[in-house]
């Protein structure tokens, strides 16, 4: 399954189309608990080494931000919450 996704990902987009796909699904599926490891196997392949680093750098960078500024939302209600109880 993964497999068609990944073929058909490749086939359907240009590249710099498919360079901000990637971005996106390698921010975003950690987000949710998906594995991003086809994500980054597709960047390696298509883009080589260097851009490929680049993409993935990017696309992790953004995706570890994501739970931290939700995180960060809810910090007081939880600091509160959790002083309430002891």
């Amino acid at each position: 399954m993964i497999m068609q996704i990944i073929q058909w990902e490749a086939k359907s987009f240009r590249r710099p189309v498919l360079a901000v796909v990637i971005i996106a699904s390698l921010a975003l599926f950690p987000v949710v608990f998906l594995p991003s490891g086809p994500a980054m196997w597709l960047t390696g392949i298509i883009f080589g080494y260097g851009f490929g680093f680049l993409i993935i750098m990017a696309g992790i960078t953004i995706g570890m931000s994501i739970p931290y500024w939700i995180g960060l939302l809810f910090r007081d209600r939880l600091n509160v919450m959790f002083l309430s109880f002891v």
